[in-house]
């Protein structure tokens, strides 16, 4: 069976698994997206340095029959995202070329993350929320930030959350759960020894459990009670380091709206929130 989302996805998805002759390959599909579908192997294989055959095994590798339809796939993926061609270098030199790089690779992401979610896990997480006593975000690395911000911004309904600042902290928390508390995992790949033991504790406490990831196939993903499938494209722009959470935000900021829509004191709850504040800004009713 083929991957669901797109080719450039599943490349980020698989790229830290992948030998190097497979990223030279990778590297070079997600910088000429657009010229894939007039070459052949052998030209690919020149293109990246390597060979025909390590070409063919590539596109085994991400679950495709063959090249020619890692080929089609990705001709499918440049269509419905509307390509307007191969991918720019991001420099200081072209500050404008930057913008323009990263709006597009950031609106496929998004796209891609849309295809990948599905409707009733999206309604089955929001309602876990809604009816938990509490919310536990759990996350490591540069990660964390997004899992703070989640945590402030579902509190803002009236929901009780909490995010410890470090994973040390977000371990002893796991401990403590509950089976009337919902611990929310953030994690790209799902192989964190650390989540996954914060996860082994939730089993133990039968606390209910939701994992926001790009792999759903993931040990952590695996043993959740939902999935949210989110994609990344974060090697298309930088393959050393990954930095972006573009889509595990979207996610986060589509569940607080679904649940602003549907708690009845949100805004009351809210504007204590803001009067507690107090004006910040010089604008009345301004605090963030």
């Amino acid at each position: 069976m083929e991957p669901k989302g797109s080719v450039i996805n599943e490349i980020c998805s698989l790229y830290d698994q992948l030998s190097e002759g497979e990223r030279s390959i990778a590297d070079y599909v997600m910088a000429h997206p657009s010229d894939i579908a007039s070459m052949t192997t052998r030209e690919i294989a020149h293109a990246s340095a390597t060979s025909a055959a390590s070409v063919s095994r590539f596109a085994r590798r991400l679950g495709y029959e063959s090249f020619s339809a890692l080929r089609s796939a990705l001709l499918r993926d440049e269509r419905a995202f509307d390509s307007k061609g191969d991918i720019s270098v991001i420099s200081l030199d072209s500050p404008r070329a930057a913008l323009e790089t990263v709006l597009m690779v950031k609106n496929r992401e998004l796209t891609d993350t849309l295809s990948l979610l599905k409707e009733d896990e999206v309604a089955h997480a929001a309602r876990m929320l809604e009816h938990s006593v509490s919310i536990t975000f759990a996350a490591v690395g540069n990660t964390i930030p997004s899992a703070l911000s989640a945590s402030f911004l579902l509190a803002q309904l009236g929901l009780r959350c909490n995010c410890a600042p470090t994973t040390e902290a977000m371990m002893l928390d796991s401990l403590s759960l509950t089976p009337h508390d919902v611990i929310v995992f953030l994690s790209k790949s799902g192989h964190s020894k650390r989540l996954n033991k914060m996860m082994d504790n939730a089993i133990d406490s039968d606390t209910p459990t939701i994992v926001i990831t790009n792999q759903p196939g993931s040990p952590l993903a695996r043993r959740a009670a939902c999935v949210l499938h989110a994609a990344t494209h974060d090697k298309v722009l930088n393959p050393d380091m990954p930095f972006s959470h573009n889509s595990i935000n979207y996610i986060i900021e589509v569940l607080f709206l679904l649940l602003s829509s549907d708690i009845p004191n949100f805004r009351a709850h809210a504007g204590l929130l803001w009067k507690a504040l107090g004006e910040d800004k010089g604008v009345p009713g301004e605090v963030f």
